[in-house]
């Protein structure tokens, strides 16, 4: 597996992620008016990948790729099995699909080794975990919008939602949310496709994403669903950019949560519970 690391202009970010639309990310920094973001890419597909991005950096006449490692599956594997421990986030605990969890005092989520996002580690995932066994309720509909390894799907399903759909434009996302969903024994309809193909109205939607995608299709969430959106995945600067966002469209906050990142109390990040007006 190849890691391209890069950076480019904050408001040049959200026009790099619609023109590498299908690939996943992770954001590593952000510093003054730059942003530093990770792309991973198989072997296979590597060169392919990196033309891509090159090409896309040359239409915006902006970004670069800073460095390229190489992480091999074997280290890969044992990274995960030397660091990943247990986490307990009442009422889950997220244990690694080797481990075995037989208490009863917290409802066990198993997480694969796996290339998507979403190990329950970061703290916007943390935040949503422990938002949602209030506001989801037996019976409900659920849609996890840019699901990553599924984990937070699969936590709406075991808290009791009837039915759950979990969609995201990265096919490795999609793969890791079927796998973990199978071994966690729960029935997720996990879909690759793209927020404005979803037509549907759920009980509740959830979107763990950056604050550009939220810009770009905030006024199409609000229209798929009808009792809550629970919204993660901005950073503490970004806050009154997000809050302006929701009164433009209509949408009032009713619970908001934050974490401070690790080793970083500087650091902030918030989610939010949303209605309609």
């Amino acid at each position: 597996m190849k890691k391209l690391i890069c950076e480019i202009q904050e408001p040049k970010f959200e026009d790099f992620l619609i023109e590498l639309n299908g690939y996943g990310f992770e954001i590593l920094d952000r510093e003054n008016t730059k942003i530093k973001f990770a792309i991973y890419a198989d072997e296979t597909d590597f060169e392919n990948t990196k033309e891509m991005v090159e090409c896309v950096f040359k239409d915006l006449n902006d970004g670069n790729i800073l460095q390229i490692e190489t992480i091999k599956e074997e280290d890969w594997e044992n990274i995960w099995k030397e660091n990943f421990k247990p986490i307990k986030i009442p009422p889950f605990i997220i244990i690694p699909e080797w481990e075995i969890y037989t208490g009863r005092k917290y409802i066990p989520i198993k997480i694969h080794i796996g290339k998507a996002f979403g190990t329950g580690l970061h703290q916007s995932t943390q935040i949503i975990l422990k938002l949602l066994p209030k506001y989801i309720k037996k019976g409900n509909t659920v849609i996890d919008i840019g699901t990553g390894s599924g984990i937070l799907a699969i936590a709406s399903k075991k808290l009791g939602a009837e039915s759950v759909i979990a969609i995201d434009i990265d096919k490795h996302a999609i793969e890791e949310c079927e796998l973990n969903s199978w071994e966690n024994e729960v029935d997720i309809n996990c879909i690759q496709t793209s927020i404005e193909q979803i037509k549907n109205i759920y009980d509740v939607a959830i979107a763990n994403l950056q604050i550009e995608i939220f810009e770009k299709y905030i006024s199409h969430i609000s229209s798929i669903f009808d009792s809550y959106l629970l919204a993660s995945g901005i950073f503490h600067q970004e806050k009154n950019r997000f809050l302006e966002l929701l009164d433009k469209n209509n949408l009032k906050v009713i619970d908001i949560l934050s974490m401070e990142e690790q080793n970083k109390p500087e650091v902030k990040w918030y989610g939010f519970v949303i209605q309609h007006k």
